[in-house]
């Protein structure tokens, strides 16, 4: 319900709405230890200081917690968790700004975006890379620490002049991050990776430093981009060089830099390819791109450029399968581990078994191996006998194939595991 008392038009259904989705995302607590649970505890108390504040103009995000996290690289990425009621504040933003935005944004962003997703990344770069001989994988150093403030709000006003909108943006840009140790630092520059409203200001700023000016001055090659990391498709290696060299200088005249070691010149090389070059796969978005084997529709072998899930992928989904510590639970059962980890495992196969799904096939025989091993521990006949525990396994499931995703693949009537 709206009220003229205040400065701002903004309801309180708006704002339990913003709590909903806030709920639906989970997430941790911020600088105030205060949970989800525990907010909810005094919803409706909580609820009404934000709107409260939020209409009448005098709401100022208090400080973001930085919460250090390793990357999959080796370096280390710094997240920004913003308090619940704040992650509310900002929802309440992007929910009057997502809208307005959205339509205006490039068809090949794909990241954040509702109805888009990084499937589909993958999906119009692997045709592209049928088509095209050259690609330009590029990965921006930092950016959502190194985003320039004027810049970004520059383009918003370009959408819009909602004043309540503007103030509170501006004022989620410029609130200091602290440390666990409660040390305090200013922001000039960026907005926090892992606020709620970050990953649309990324998007808004980078349809302007990227998306538009690639259609602009390279028209000629089409890319995609899911946030800060993306691909630019060439015809030849000479204006793949030129397209770096390009982007380089446009990053860098809005405030970004191409990462070096995460930026690269790749040759697509495939059965029609001949030549001869050092770098023939690429990374993006968890699928390598490479040469791999493929079966033509008349039963004829040859090498196609494809995405398949990439060795890091695979990795962290092995470490996770291990994690779960199946040949410790004996007293469990096949049923209790569908229950428990199929959910899981279905996920990764409906992501990386979209494209090559042979690569998953490791995954998925690191856990019947671990489901064998458990077997050995629980069932005294198979104790000493590894090869019989896993013959054990393929014969259950071939039983109860539908008991995990990949025996459902791989036993069950859509046997698609091999298939390209």
């Amino acid at each position: 319900m709206r009220t003229s008392t205040k400065s701002f038009a903004i309801s309180k259904r708006t704002v339990y709405d913003a709590w909903k989705r806030v709920k639906a995302n989970r997430g941790a607590a911020g600088i105030d230890r205060e949970s989800l649970t525990v907010f909810e505890e005094n919803l409706s108390g909580n609820l009404y200081k934000v709107w409260n504040r939020m209409a009448s103009g005098s709401y100022f995000p208090p400080p973001v917690r930085e919460v250090c996290i390793p990357k999959k690289d080796g370096g280390i990425r710094k997240l920004g968790i913003p308090t619940v009621g704040d992650r509310v504040a900002q929802m309440v933003a992007k929910m009057y700004l997502e809208p307005r935005l959205d339509p205006h944004f490039d068809a090949d962003s794909y990241g954040y975006r509702p109805g888009k997703s990084a499937k589909d990344a993958v999906g119009v770069t692997r045709q592209r890379c049928w088509e095209y001989d050259w690609v330009v994988e590029f990965d921006i150093k930092g950016a959502f620490d190194n985003l320039d403030h004027g810049l970004l709000m520059k383009a918003l006003r370009a959408h819009t002049d909602c004043r309540w909108v503007l103030l509170y943006v501006e004022r989620w840009l410029q609130a200091p991050t602290v440390k666990d140790d409660g040390e305090l630092s200013r922001r000039g520059r960026g907005t926090p990776q892992g606020g709620v409203i970050s990953p649309l200001l990324m998007n808004l700023f980078m349809h302007y430093a990227f998306d538009c000016w690639m259609r602009r001055a390279v028209s000629n090659c089409p890319f995609a981009r899911y946030a800060d990391d993306g691909v630019v498709h060439c015809r030849t290696e000479r204006q793949a060089y030129l397209v770096k060299k390009l982007m380089a200088e446009r990053f860098s005249a809005c405030g970004l830099e191409l990462h070096p070691d995460k930026t690269h010149i790749v040759y697509c090389k495939d059965s029609n390819r001949r030549g001869q070059y050092p770098l023939i796969q690429f990374t993006f978005l968890g699928f390598t791109f490479q040469p791999r084997s493929a079966v033509s529709r008349v039963g004829k072998r040859f090498t196609s450029f494809l995405p398949g899930a990439s060795r890091e992928a695979q990795k962290r989904m092995r470490q996770q399968i291990r994690s779960w510590h199946l040949p410790r639970q004996t007293p469990g059962t096949l049923r209790e581990f569908s229950k428990k980890y199929d959910a899981i495992l279905r996920g990764w196969w409906q992501y990386y078994g979209s494209f090559y799904p042979t690569a998953m096939s490791n995954v998925y025989r690191h856990f019947d191996l671990a489901l064998a091993y458990w077997a050995r521990r629980k069932y005294k006949k198979l104790g000493r006998h590894k090869r019989r525990s896993h013959l054990w396994i393929a014969q259950v499931a071939r039983r109860e194939h539908t008991l995990f995703v990949h025996w459902r693949t791989w036993y069950g009537s859509d046997r698609i595991m091999g298939a390209v």
